[in-house]
């Protein structure tokens, strides 16, 4: 059976495209323009549910619960997989990661089944938590944990087509307006056996399991066993890993793939919220386009390309988001998008998986005080005068971090004081000191430092390009408002 075009497809090719003497080139000429300006929106909008759908790969690489290549937590369809550690900071699958929790992470299909939700029930005082759960497009549906005061126990998470009663036993019933969820779930930890152990007992009561699998009572599990289950792709070795962190860097979003992989997207969530609605619509057409007509596959496929480099172009730490002041910019709205497709894309690029924004406030940098770009051959200093480090609420876990990053935003890879980020980690650590005025400077360079405070507070960078990540988790309201404002990144010691 032939497909049928769908009318907004076939209104794009103009009635009577080849009268005599090019009477019809300019009608053609508009009616490509116009598709061509559509379909890199389209690509904008597209580009983080193309990235999130394909991540559900794993589902076939992954028989159990584990790790894939050893460091990223992975796992089947509606399962949940862990690590143990900090991420490995030569790892290349997740750009700009934090160093400052353990991870798990579960990639749901709702649209096989609806998934218990537990959260723990065990939580010291003080302990920063988080599960952050976000659709197929990476906007933030709910942001469970610490800050939120959630309750220990079980929820029930649905897709957008499920239509039933919550069990007895549930929390709540959490609805996810695509097919495909991605749930990540973060446990702080310091550099101390005290602290590990308080992640990894924390990180082991959040589990995610098909509700046909539901029995009375709450799951444990061991992230250390789990970790332990490190599943290779096919090709790839401990190996070849160990010798080249980049064997295992997947392209995530190809342009030359985009409007197949789009289309695949499409099949595992049919279904969006309403603010990608109406970009769903315009999405269907352009592929109907692109199935059935060569000359406009041609085109879309040469947009692809355009609008790809465009955005890689203008997604970097030297240009994103807004300006907060002291050289600091920020995405004022990360993670709940709503129709801002534009940062949305650029996220997906440059630090995919962003929590909200009232849970935790990123601001990046690639410049020094004076506009000038990074360079690990000079020295740099952030100074916090005496009590004016980040206000947060502490006593929901809240904590700052300052990480390093190279040009392309990983984990540098080298490493000398085994450092890739600097802050309540290291506090609580008792590994950072203070200046006699009770100040507190961070050094930053590739070489290190001579004096004693130096030696302390100093954040390794590369020998060449670099860019900076502050996070803020739990901030209060004079972070989020504006009238606290970072310290800036001034060159020289």
């Amino acid at each position: 059976m032939t497909e049928k075009i769908p009318y907004t497809s076939r209104e794009l090719t103009p009635v009577n495209a080849d009268l005599p003497r090019s009477a019809s080139v300019p009608a053609v000429v508009s009616y490509r323009g116009y598709v061509a300006s559509m379909a890199k929106l389209v690509y904008y909008w597209g580009y983080p549910f193309v990235d999130v759908s394909g991540r559900t790969g794993q589902w076939q690489l992954m028989k159990e619960p584990g790790t894939m290549a050893g460091f990223i937590p992975a796992a089947p369809m509606n399962q949940m997989g862990y690590v143990s550690e900090h991420l490995d900071p030569d790892q290349r699958w997740v750009v700009s990661p934090n160093n400052d929790t353990i991870y798990s992470s579960c990639f749901a299909n709702l649209g096989v089944s609806p998934v218990v939700v537990q959260t723990p029930t065990d939580v010291p005082d003080r302990h920063y938590w988080t599960l952050q759960v976000v659709d197929a497009f990476t906007n933030v549906v709910f942001q469970l944990g610490s800050s939120a005061r959630t309750p220990g126990g079980k929820f029930l998470m649905v897709g957008p087509e499920w239509d039933g009663e919550k069990p007895e036993g549930f929390i709540e019933v959490l609805r996810i307006p695509t097919n495909v969820a991605w749930l990540v779930p973060r446990s702080f930890m310091a550099p101390t056996p005290e602290s590990r152990a308080t992640s990894l007992a924390v990180l082991g009561q959040i589990n995610v399991y098909p509700l046909g699998d539901d029995q009375p009572g709450l799951r444990t599990v061991d992230p250390e066993a789990i970790s332990r289950n490190g599943v290779f792709p096919a090709g790839l070795t401990p190996e070849a890993l160990a010798a080249d962190p980049e064997a295992f860097r997947p392209q995530w979003v190809n342009p030359a793939t985009f409007w197949e992989k789009l289309e695949e997207a499409f099949e595992l969530s049919p279904t969006c919220g309403p603010d990608d609605q109406a970009m769903a619509d315009q999405a269907r057409t352009l592929l109907a386009l692109y199935r059935s007509d060569p000359s406009y596959k041609t085109l879309l496929e040469d947009v692809a390309l355009e609008a790809d480099t465009e955005l890689r172009a203008g997604a970097s730490y030297v240009h994103s988001g807004v300006d907060n002041g002291n050289g600091w910019q920020r995405q004022e709205n990360s993670g709940v998008w709503g129709t801002d497709w534009f940062g949305r894309a650029q996220a997906a690029v440059i630090y995919i998986m962003v929590n909200d924004n009232k849970e935790a406030i990123y601001w990046m940098r690639a410049t020094d005080a004076a506009g000038t770009p990074f360079n690990g051959r000079n020295d740099y200093t952030i100074i916090f005068p005496k009590d004016e480090l980040p206000p947060l609420h502490e006593d929901l876990g809240g904590f700052w971090s300052l990480t390093m990053y190279s040009s392309d935003l990983f984990m540098i890879t080298d490493r000398p004081n085994g450092r890739t980020n600097i802050g309540t980690v290291n506090l609580r650590a008792d590994q950072l000191k203070f200046n006699d005025d009770g100040s507190l400077t961070v050094f930053l360079g590739s070489a290190e430092p001579a004096d004693e405070i130096g030696k302390a507070n100093w954040l390794p960078a590369p020998a060449g390009a670099f860019a900076l990540l502050f996070r803020t988790y739990i901030p209060q309201e004079s972070l989020r408002d504006g009238s606290y404002l970072l310290p800036n990144v001034v060159r020289g010691r």
